[in-house]
């Protein structure tokens, strides 16, 4: 198969395997009330199930980050889904509150070696040629689980229950597989040949990678609680899921024009911070009843649009292309400790006080402080990786 086809069947691949770990990532909020009823949950409860499929990307982000650099993609990414259709199929099945969460768990592992694994390999497949579009397409496919989950969430519970929805989902990972091993070689390590290895040097850990770090965290922290949390404030019910889907249809249409943008202008540091400032701007102005349900979603679909494909444009921006692996596990450990944390305080917060306000301005905070410390500054790099693109 030709470089060229390959690539773009690489990308295929890429997109529905992260599919399926979207929509398993978003099963818990339209469920909330099912679970709550059957396993008499509180809010923080709920907030620690949300999260808990992050905390092994806390802990194995980074050294599973540098192993990806070394190891074969198919194996990896079949051991991924592997995990992940265990994990999931766990917890359509629990029967306990500490079941549920040991799913969560697994399909985090699994969920966690995919994103790095698929990270990489576009990455690799796309240097130095449409990686932000590519990117683009990438991250879009996460708002695309989540307008899936959310819109058809009220048809599978009529009819399969909420553990039958839980099972098609882990099917949807089984669905994946084969197109994953016919895209990539059996041969194929994800290891950049010795000769793209010029360009950095070997320090891996950059003040920019660092500040990359902590403002992909604050992001998270800040966006994973809007959408566990948002559709009872728009509502509940269909009506707040369908609502809360505004942010996706936007994310899902603009993530492919802010990476095609980033191709042609570059700024993915400013875009990545812009993002962010977007967000802490909704949230204030939710807090003070400025903004109506569907108008703050918009916005909202706006910053989840810029700043994740422009985030996942710069590693290769910041790393040598052999330490790319190591750059996205280290962020991604970053993001989940936010993703864990964020739900849960929020949690946290809802069970004190009856009023939003509260709520959605320590988000804001949270989120300022994302844009506050995104890196500006990108050493400029010409090796393999960064492309045509121009680093902000």
């Amino acid at each position: 198969m030709r470089a060229r086809s390959r690539r773009w069947l690489i990308l295929a691949s890429a997109l529905l395997s992260f599919f399926s770990v979207g929509l398993t990532f978003f099963a818990v909020p339209p469920l909330v009330p099912q679970l709550m009823a059957r396993f008499g949950l509180d809010n923080l409860q709920v907030g620690l199930l949300m999260g808990a499929i992050a905390l092994p990307a806390i802990f194995l982000s980074i050294p599973l980050g540098a192993a990806v650099d070394r190891w074969n993609a198919r194996p990896a990414g079949t051991t991924g889904l592997a995990t992940m259709a265990i994990g999931a199929t766990l917890f359509a099945l629990a029967t306990s509150y500490p079941v549920l969460l040991v799913g969560r768990l697994l399909f985090g592992v699994g969920g966690l070696v995919m994103n790095l694994v698929l990270a990489r390999l576009v990455s690799q497949a796309f240097a130095g040629r449409e990686l932000s579009l590519a990117m683009g397409l990438f991250n879009a496919v996460y708002p695309a689980s989540m307008i899936v989950i959310f819109s058809f969430h009220h048809d599978l519970l009529r009819l399969t229950g909420w553990r039958g929805e839980l099972g098609i989902l882990a099917a949807v990972v089984l669905v994946a597989l084969p197109l994953h091993l016919l895209a990539v070689p059996s041969e194929a390590p994800i290891r950049t040949p010795a000769a793209l290895h010029r360009g950095r040097g070997d320090k891996r850990l950059s003040r920019p990678l660092v500040m990359l770090a902590g403002s992909w965290m604050f992001f998270f922290a800040a966006f994973a609680s809007v959408f566990t949390f948002a559709p009872q404030w728009a509502g509940g019910g269909t009506k707040g899921l369908v609502t809360v889907t505004a942010i996706t249809w936007v994310s899902l249409l603009c993530n492919p024009l802010v990476g095609h943008l980033i191709d042609r202008f570059g700024g993915p540091a400013v875009w990545a911070g812009a993002g962010q400032a977007i967000l802490a701007a909704a949230l204030v102005l939710m807090a003070v009843g400025l903004l109506p349900p569907l108008a703050a979603m918009l916005l909202i679909g706006v910053a989840a649009a810029a700043v994740p494909t422009a985030v996942y444009s710069l590693p290769s921006r910041i790393v040598s292309p052999a330490q790319i692996g190591f750059a996205f596990g280290f962020i991604t450990a970053f993001s989940n400790l936010g993703t864990l944390v964020g739900p849960a305080a929020a949690g946290a917060i809802r069970d004190v006080t009856a009023s939003w306000s509260p709520l959605w301005l320590a988000l804001a905070a949270v989120a300022a402080i994302g844009a506050i410390i995104t890196p500006l500054r990108i050493p400029k790099h010409n090796g393999p990786g960064n492309g045509s693109d121009t680093p902000s």
